[in-house]
């Protein structure tokens, strides 16, 4: 459209924010409907969505914000509980380190994969969190919680491309107070919380925020001890028995201790921090266990003749391995409610880093620096046979180290003009200690178990190998540099008092390299008594064990003595740019109702998967993902602030979505790994609205539709129930994203209510509903998590005048068996170390009420 007159500019203009004002329409007519009026102020909410304190309603963008003192209220202690009370963000992966967030059905990514990135940027205090693994912690004493959805590729960039995670922690104060919490639960739930602050001298002020969490498994683990026993009792080495007979227990602590100065114009803020996590909950305080067991007489997917062969020998051998020196026998009748693993499954993970931010105040411009390390840990044990029988087992023990600097200069508000110009410097090293093959007891039992059954001509391998092997591992070490850097300016232009116009650009220059050797140092060197060369290849090889780099040689036995043409990749890079930005147009239509509309780009860097075997040495990196927004909103306040709501439409897109898969390349080779596999549209609303209907009655509500769909899709794996069939592959085209629930609700009535000159009585129930998703790349209905919702109740006394607290609760009150992360067990291939077809799933807590008792001074 060609502008050729400022009338027509600004005929333009007002086109465009009236279209955006229609969608506040129904909102606006419902509040008008269902709120009285009164004489009470809301309180304005401040976000740093755009790196400086602002109200959230003169933010051109779709933002969620939680306070502190509300997630404290409401005993909000991880990141399921957020997830819970924002619609639209969702999380994938078992553990910390396959974890995934995803915004708008947008961001799931293979993140076990050493070399690739997230497309969700998790922000502490405006320091970027490597892993995505590193927002499960404790939540404590924070001062706000933010969900900043779309691409924020000018301000934050680093990995933003389709929305951040922006946590914000109280600040030291030079007023002196001191906060004591205590809770108590079922399953002995206990979690304690110390918070003291107050001044050092005159201009140095301190805060300490101190927690430990611990709680007893649930999920019942009845196999484990009777498998200690009997190996115990049969003098079997067997290094993961383990008497424990629960799982999903939690044992967390963490203290973050702040320093800060102020001096005139200048302001030092010296962070740092450590959180332990000693547990089974991989973060959420949750569990696994094989759900659904299919196999004769339940197949349940629609196998073929050879894999029901393959199956029903697999279940027939776990029933006999104890005749074959076997530990013990299993026969595969499984309780949802409880896990089959015979290890100890406990993960160990820290996360620790020390921040230094600084602001100076020139007159009218202000510079911040933040700088910072961050180190990032996780060792989990892992039972990868999914069975009772010690077969084998895998983990990644990975340690990342980041450094990061971020300097920018922003200017006060007195002009017409707001700007921000920076500079951001990043540097990681992951190490990843990869057991990607431990050798279980059982594992020889097992091979000669399922072949004898299988084939008349087997030829067993002796038993005697069991001793040199058990507990023997094949490591994968790699090792993953990152190095990031990228310089930013945005403005706003404040046309009027009622119009601005913001525009904000970044470039971003990444650049990965990494190497993955494999040592197979523990195995046997020379050749075992009684067994031939080619009997102990056909071993290494059924059970998936023969682990190499290209171009070398492994000259132990079992393994092929020719160069090796696929395997493990030593010694690649990639390299990227990207220049991404914003443009957006805001108007106030009344001084508390304002429109917008905002464009956004973002950008995801490539990367290396170093984590797939059957890698070919000509497979390409994997190439960046970019990401697109249109969205158009509402933002306001009506009856004096008696409500405050935000309504916006959105259409997302974005290109090379990264995810593992299996895949043929453009030579023919197949390949199993990460590449990109396509683009997603979304397209929604999404919305907030806070009402206080009078006498203390408060209500919330917030809410996502979103249709997240492939728009590019063209050789995605074909869902279990084509691929058992014959059919390898699919166009996905039109099919829903993985993680993308259309609807997600949240709705919090709350009452407040003044019993007494020194008492008040409050209370809330914090409801929340997903509709059903999918969690493979392409729609299984073996892999869909059906529509769930989640009751949590509070109710309490706060005496004089907040300076004591008590309160009941109950979380999950209604007891539901909500799914976190659905993951579907193969076919066995030959000796394959998976003997069944199944279901994997961790759960939520089961229903936990208690008792808080919080003291202020």
């Amino acid at each position: 459209m060609k502008l050729a007159t400022q009338g027509g500019r600004w005929s333009v203009v007002r086109a465009l924010l009236a279209g955006a004002s229609l969608l506040a329409l129904p909102t606006l007519a419902r509040a008008q409907d269902a709120v009285a009026i009164g004489n009470d102020r809301g309180e304005d909410v401040v976000v740093t969505a755009r790196r400086r304190a602002e109200n959230i309603q003169d933010v051109p963008i779709s933002v969620q914000a939680i306070s502190g003192e509300t997630l404290q209220r409401k005993g909000t202690i991880d990141l399921q509980s957020l997830i819970d009370q924002t619609p639209g963000l969702n999380s994938t992966g078992g553990n910390p380190r396959n974890f995934s967030i995803t915004i708008r059905g947008i961001g799931y990514a293979p993140t076990a994969a050493d070399g690739l990135d997230n497309a969700i940027g998790v922000y502490f205090d405006g320091v970027y969190q490597a892993r995505p693994g590193q927002v499960l912690q404790d939540l404590v004493d924070v001062q706000s919680f933010e969900v900043l959805r779309g691409p924020q590729g000018t301000l934050f960039g680093r990995n933003a491309a389709a929305g951040a995670l922006n946590i914000t922690f109280n600040k030291p104060s030079f007023t002196s107070s001191q906060t004591f919490e205590a809770s108590y639960g079922r399953y002995n739930f206990a979690q304690g919380k110390a918070i003291v602050t107050g001044p050092i001298t005159e201009n140095i002020a301190f805060r300490t925020a101190a927690f430990a969490t611990y709680a007893d498994g649930w999920i019942s683990t009845p196999l484990r001890p009777a498998f200690a026993r009997a190996a115990r009792d049969k003098g079997i080495y067997a290094p993961t028995a383990t008497t424990e007979d629960t799982t999903a227990g939690t044992w967390r602590w963490g203290v973050r201790q702040q320093f800060l100065l102020e001096a005139d114009d200048l302001s030092v803020n010296l962070s740092g921090d450590v959180n332990v996590e000693r547990d089974s909950s991989s973060g959420f305080s949750s569990g696994g266990g094989v759900a659904e067991v299919f196999g004769p007489g339940n197949w349940g997917i629609n196998t073929t003749a050879a894999q029901q062969a393959r199956v029903t020998t697999a279940l027939r051998a776990l029933g006999q391995i104890e005749n074959f020196g076997g530990v013990r026998n299993w026969t595969p009748t499984v309780d949802p409610r409880s896990t089959v693993t015979n290890n100890y499954n406990q993960t160990r993970t820290t996360n620790a880093g020390v921040s230094l931010t600084a602001d100076y105040d020139f007159g009218g411009v202000t510079l911040t620096s933040i700088t910072a390390w961050r180190h990032w840990s996780f060792d989990p044990p892992q039972d990868s046979d999914s069975t009772p029988i010690d077969i084998y087992q895998n983990m990644a023990i990975s340690k990342s180290n980041q450094f990061s600097h971020e300097v920018r200069f922003a200017s006060d508000k007195s002009g017409p003009i707001e700007w921000q110009v920076g500079g951001f410097l990043y540097y990681s090293k992951l190490k990843d200690h990869y057991v990607i093959h431990q050798f279980g007891a059982d594992v020889i039992p097992w091979y000669n178990a399922y072949n004898t059954l299988a084939s008349a001509a087997f030829t067993p391998i002796p038993l005697s190998l069991r001793q040199q092997l058990t507990g023997a591992q094949i490591i994968e070490n790699t090792t993953v540099e990152n190095r990031n850097a990228a310089i930013y300016g945005q403005a706003t232009w404040h046309i009027s008092d009622a119009l601005d116009l913001t525009g904000g650009l970044r470039y971003t220059y990444d650049r990965k390299n990494g190497s993955s050797p494999v040592d197979t140092s523990q195995l046997p060197t020379a050749l075992p008594a009684g067994i031939t060369n080619a009997q102990l290849n056909a071993f290494y090889n059924a059970i998936d064990a023969v682990q190499r780099n290209p171009g070398l040689v492994y000259r132990v036995p079992g393994y092929p003595t020719s160069v090796a043409t696929s395997g493990y990749p030593v010694d690649i890079s990639t390299s990227d740019d990207n220049l991404s930005g914003t443009a957006s147009l805001s108007y106030k239509i009344t001084p508390n109702l304002t429109t917008y509309v905002t464009y956004a780009t973002g950008f995801q860097a490539g990367g290396l998967d170093l984590n797939n075997r059957s890698l070919s040495p000509n497979a390409p990196p994997v190439q960046p993902t970019t990401t697109s927004n249109i969205e158009a909103g509402v933002k306001g306040s009506l009856f004096n602030r008696w409500v405050t709501f935000a309504i916006a439409a959105y259409e997302e897109k974005l290109e090379g979505f990264q995810t593992s898969i299996s895949f043929i390349l453009p030579d023919g080779t197949a390949q199993r790994g990460a590449t990109n596999v396509g683009d997603i549209r979304a397209r929604g609303v999404e919305w907030s609205l806070a009402a206080r209907i009078g006498s203390g009655i408060r209500l919330t509500f917030d809410g996502n539709y979103n249709d997240a769909v492939y728009t590019r899709a063209p050789s995605l794996p074909a869902p279990a129930e084509l691929s058992y069939n014959g059919i390898a592959n699919i166009d996905a085209e039109g099919q829903r994203a993985p993680y993308a629930p259309k609807w997600a609700l949240s709705l919090t009535p709350s009452w407040d209510a003044r019993i007494s000159d020194n008492a008040e009585f409050y209370s809330y129930a914090q409801y929340s509903f997903t509709s059903g998703y999918g969690t493979g790349v392409t729609q299984s209905i073996y892999t869909q998590v059906p529509s769930q919702h989640n009751l949590n109740l509070r109710a309490g006394v706060r005496l004089e005048n907040d300076r004591y607290d008590v309160s009941l609760y109950a979380n999950n009150a209604t007891n539901e068996r909500n799914i976190i992360s659905l993951a579907l067990l193969a076919a066995p291939a030959g000796a394959g170390v998976t003997a069944y077809l199944g279901r994997t799933v961790n759960y939520n807590q089961p229903a936990r009420y208690g008792l808080t008792v919080r003291a202020r001074y």
